[in-house]
């Protein structure tokens, strides 16, 4: 019997509903007539918790944590953009920037078929949670708005790195198991209403045990990055502006003066945050395995590029390729040449010579355990520093951090390219967000008499969101969205200057194709089960 792919899989989504059975018996008989069904299961309040639990279990990690959804790591998502480099005994992510992913690759089959797994584990959940007795309704409500939103959330994830996909807004039948793709059309306006559902069934505010939940604006959040990726804008700016106007979030401050404030916010000093849209709790966990220098018992698998690295204005809010050939060489060789950088670079880098946990870091050196190019070492001479706490470094592989999946300063930057590509770039909103952003970092405000034209403020907004959200998994979108990528991902990825030679090390020449990599392929095995399914153009 051919079927389709995801339904398929998806079958198995919630492992207390009776399983599978043959072709002969049809799609979904039971073998066992003793087995639990929906109408034992969907009883009592702790039946719902369970498996809406179960569907937050297919949120993002930040770096290989959660070892049932493996390829779902954003900062490894990294090493497909022209942030960093990708390599590890686990993972296919660094075949992405080569130009040698295909449809077959695990990467792009294990996050659509998840993806459609926990979609269906969220339809059936609104389908059955009336069943079950829960003393207060509303908050029986909350959960069934809950699940919507997760449900919204897998959409949208499959439809920024496939382009559109097929709805699924219900646990399909055997009859409909061979789905088409929606339009993108009816993508956007399915999640975006959907959001707005949930929205209405849901708290502004949480207590912290429960913070991690969706919330109304997480729901706007989300209505925030669809609009900006679908170029619509000004639904773009007025969901960014529903969140604002919630007066629920701000940007993290540290509580004590001599603490960067950007820094303590990915560390445990600022764990608890405000800044906190969307999260998965431990979603860092093995943060510091992951990404920590090898002589620290990491295995750094994804290494900053040089590109990221120049990327840092100095402190007086200048980028140094405008500062003369004699001072771009200084600071390419010494990037934190006199302390003279945007203090984001020093709380996302680790950089060559540096000394991080009584451990001088020394790519370049022979017989160094941080040697550049050895396995589980730097492939670049620098290490993400972002999410790294020396409190894990005894335990790496065991330590207690979240993942921010979404956090106010993305929306704050959502919302001001918006406005400044619907040519409002003037609009006093632009300069007051991006100097809060900022200011907070220990950088200038704007200065208004240099950015001072749509196309001026356009190329701050987009150096900003890269800086600021650096590794966190919004790279790829954003070169995306910008059609940037097909110039940032046909260059060699280059890594820090070498003493020795007095150049940059060159890890591997990328290449992109304008016309197919703007998305990734439907994988192969649905192409195959499903006739109706249709590839994406020259994959």
């Amino acid at each position: 019997m051919k079927r389709n792919l995801f339904i398929l899989l998806s079958v198995l989504s919630i492992p207390f509903i009776a399983g599978i059975s043959s072709c002969k018996k049809g799609f979904l008989v039971r073998d066992n007539p003793t087995a639990t069904t929906d109408e034992k299961w969907w009883r009592l309040e702790t039946d719902l918790q369970n498996s809406l639990g179960s569907i937050y279990g297919g949120l993002p990690s930040g770096t290989l944590s959660n070892y049932d959804f493996m390829s779902n790591c954003r900062m490894h998502l990294s090493g497909t953009t022209d942030e960093a480099v990708f390599r590890a005994n686990y993972g296919d992510w660094q075949t992405f920037p080569v130009g040698l992913a295909t449809s077959q690759t695990n990467t792009v089959f294990e996050i659509y078929k998840k993806s459609y797994y926990y979609i269906r584990n969220a339809s059936r959940f609104l389908e059955n949670y009336n069943r079950a007795y829960v003393e207060d309704a509303t908050r029986k409500n909350r959960y069934a708005s809950e699940a919507r939103a997760l449900r919204a959330w897998y959409h949208l994830d499959l439809f920024l790195l496939y382009g559109p996909i097929p709805i699924v807004d219900h646990s399909l039948s055997p009859s409909e198991q061979f789905a088409t793709r929606n339009t993108r059309e009816e993508i956007i306006s399915f999640i975006a209403s959907e959001l707005e559902i949930a929205a209405a069934g849901l708290p502004a505010t949480y207590p912290e045990s429960d913070a991690y939940r969706m919330s109304k604006g997480t729901c706007y959040a989300m209505q925030t990055i669809l609009y900006l990726n679908a170029g619509d804008y000004a639904k773009c700016a007025t969901a960014a502006k529903k969140l604002i106007d919630l007066d629920v979030y701000e940007l993290y401050k540290s509580s004590q003066p001599d603490v960067s404030s950007y820094a303590s916010l990915f560390s445990y000093s600022g764990i608890v945050n405000k800044e906190r849209i969307l999260f998965r709790r431990g979603g860092q966990n093995e943060a510091f395995f992951r990404s920590a220098p090898k002589s620290l018992g990491g295995q750094a698998t994804t290494s900053p590029t040089a590109a990221m690295v120049n990327a840092y204005e100095t402190l007086q809010g200048e980028f140094i390729d405008e500062l003369g050939a004699d001072s771009l060489t200084i600071y390419q060789a010494d990037p934190a040449f006199k302390n003279n950088r945007d203090p984001r670079m020093a709380a996302s880098v680790l950089l060559p010579g540096e000394t991080y946990v009584n451990r001088k870091l020394e790519p370049f050196k022979t017989g160094s355990p941080d040697q550049i190019g050895l396995t589980q070492s730097t492939q670049t001479g620098f290490w993400i520093k972002k999410y790294l706490d020396p409190q894990d470094a005894g335990t790496p592989w065991s330590g207690s951090l979240n993942f921010m999946i979404i956090r106010y300063a993305e929306v704050l930057l959502g919302y001001v390219e918006s406005l400044v590509e619907m040519n409002d770039w003037q609009n006093p909103d632009v300069v007051l967000y991006l100097n809060q952003i900022r200011n907070r970092a220990g950088m200038p405000d704007v200065d208004v008499s240099k950015y001072n034209s749509q196309a001026a403020m356009r190329k701050l907004i987009r150096h900003e969101r890269q800086v600021e959200l650096a590794f966190e998994g919004q790279r790829l979108f954003d070169i995306r969205r910008w059609k940037t990528a097909e110039v940032l991902l046909n260059e060699s990825a280059k890594g820090a200057i070498d003493p020795a030679t007095g150049k940059a090390v060159i890890i591997e020449q990328r290449k992109f194709n304008a016309a197919r990599d703007y998305v990734w392929p439907i994988p192969l095995a649905e192409i195959n089960a499903n006739p109706n399914m249709k590839q994406n153009p020259n994959w």
